[in-house]
């Protein structure tokens, strides 16, 4: 299991390649308004190890939500910037897509450009790059979610469902909040799955989550 997801881009080219093509050669993409898409304030700006196996590095980053108030599921992207106390630019975030339903929050894992540590960084500016309405929703989806209470840990547990006709190799990740609704942490596992299978995924919240959820990150067919 990986501590905070942050795949290279070439997985999200894929997954966001697949989702528009239809989109590319027939008609223009559509897009949701960008005030539909709600930034919560309440981010955790932390510095701890991103990445998994030889990907693993020291980076600060952002944990931040963001909710999509409008009628259409969308692609959205976030990015922004790293800032010290006086204000002062002291990092570039790096923009990160997900597919985020209608009505739906996702927790969002903006590292650091560098992928280094910025011990100056006292807050970040988050900006909304864009938000894509595909043809068709991912094939892969989260079902059957339930949580529960383990001695001051939420634990969430759920079936990873993938409704292609082809196997494919999917980002699952969990996201756990405080009781003030602060996002804490946001692991995640790659999951290989056959095609038109389900499988049960698990996820342990941190001393004091009091709230967690999973979701369907990057997949890869």
């Amino acid at each position: 299991m990986g501590y905070l997801s942050d795949m290279p881009g070439r997985a999200v080219a894929l997954v966001l390649a697949a989702a528009l093509a239809g989109c590319s050669h027939s008609k223009p993409a559509r897009n949701v308004d960008l005030d539909q898409i709600r930034v919560s304030a309440d981010a955790r700006l932390r510095t701890d190890v991103v990445g998994d196996g030889k990907f693993a590095s020291t980076a600060s980053f952002v944990l931040v939500d963001a909710e999509n108030a409008s009628p259409d599921g969308a692609y959205v992207t976030l990015g922004g910037e790293l800032r010290d106390a006086a204000g002062t630019r002291v990092g570039e975030l790096r923009a990160q897509s997900l597919w985020v339903p209608a009505h739906e929050a996702r927790t969002f894992a903006l590292v650091d450009g560098e992928r280094v540590a910025r011990p100056t960084a006292a807050a970040a500016r988050i900006k909304v790059h864009g938000a894509v309405i595909p043809d068709d929703p991912p094939r892969a989806r989260i079902a059957d979610l339930h949580t529960f209470d383990d001695r001051g840990k939420i634990v969430v547990q759920a079936y990873l469902v993938n409704a292609a006709d082809r196997p494919g190799q999917i980002m699952v990740i969990g996201s756990f909040h405080d009781t003030h609704g602060q996002p804490m942490t946001r692991p995640f596992q790659m999951i290989e799955i056959a095609a038109n299978q389900r499988r049960v995924v698990q996820f342990v919240g941190p001393e004091g989550s009091t709230r967690g959820t999973i979701f369907v990150g990057d997949a890869v067919y």
